[in-house]
């Protein structure tokens, strides 16, 4: 059983640390309930103190079935929502109510005191280039994150950014001055609005949220290969600018 912190957290089973102070921590928990708990915790007192900080904290999430659990641990907690900005990593161009839509899940799973400084990546624009558009216009000039999560898929993308889309290099370029771009995913059902890696990275910490064996070991491939075309949540991983923490329900080895 996960011991239980002075704060009330659920503490890992194993912490994985480094001597290279630039490789992410990982955070090892022995369920996903574990899991889900305490990372819906650490990011409340993340918020929390964002808020009692600066009066405003912002918060980034990523869709698909990884984060229900935590999405509903999070509801559960009171927090000064009217004074946090949620939004998301990516976003497939589809409406809000579709089953696909991240944007929808978020509106099912969180309260809605939670929605109402939602950040829409879907937006209300005609096409999805013109969304685009908007949203790199209204990002322009904005703070860091207080928190970026994000999830990683079995092929190694995160956010929209998958191996083989034409769109990559672009979205892995850390320079860019976009916040977004369109992504073609090259088997993934419909386009996708994607952050770029740059505007990811534009925050005060990451997590990387995994559950699964399968996704463990591509992760740890992840980090050995040191090649983002090939594995896009690499770019996240082997970056120096941002701390990134990894929580998972496996044991996760990042080797040399």
């Amino acid at each position: 059983m996960a011991e239980t912190g002075e704060a009330g957290m659920s503490k890992p089973v194993t912490t994985v640390g480094t001597e290279n102070a630039t490789k992410p921590q990982c955070l090892v928990f022995e369920d996903t309930k574990a899991l889900d708990a305490t990372l819906a915790e650490y990011v409340a007192q993340c918020l929390s103190e964002g808020v009692a900080e600066r009066g405003k904290a912002s918060l980034v999430v990523s869709g698909g079935s990884t984060p229900l659990g935590f999405f509903r641990c999070l509801a559960a907690i009171p927090l000064p929502w009217s004074n946090i900005q949620i939004t998301l990593a990516d976003e497939r161009w589809v409406p809000v109510d579709h089953p696909d839509s991240n944007e929808g899940q978020l509106r099912r799973l969180l309260p809605a005191s939670a929605l109402t400084s939602l950040l829409s990546l879907r937006g209300e624009s005609d096409t999805p280039a013109q969304q685009v558009v908007d949203l790199n216009r209204q990002f322009q000039g904005s703070t860091p994150f207080d928190l970026v999560i994000l999830g990683m898929g079995n092929d190694a993308h995160t956010a929209s950014l998958f191996p083989d889309a034409p769109q990559l290099s672009a979205g892995l370029n850390p320079t860019t001055t976009d916040a977004c771009l369109l992504v073609d995913p090259p088997v993934a059902p419909h386009q996708r609005i994607s952050m770029t890696l740059a505007r990811l990275l534009n925050a005060e910490q990451i997590v990387v949220h995994i559950t699964g064996e399968e996704k463990a070991e591509v992760l740890q491939s992840a980090w050995v290969a040191n090649a983002p075309h090939r594995y896009p949540i690499g770019a996240i991983l082997r970056q120096q600018s941002t701390p990134v923490s990894v929580f998972s329900d496996r044991l996760v080895r990042l080797g040399p």
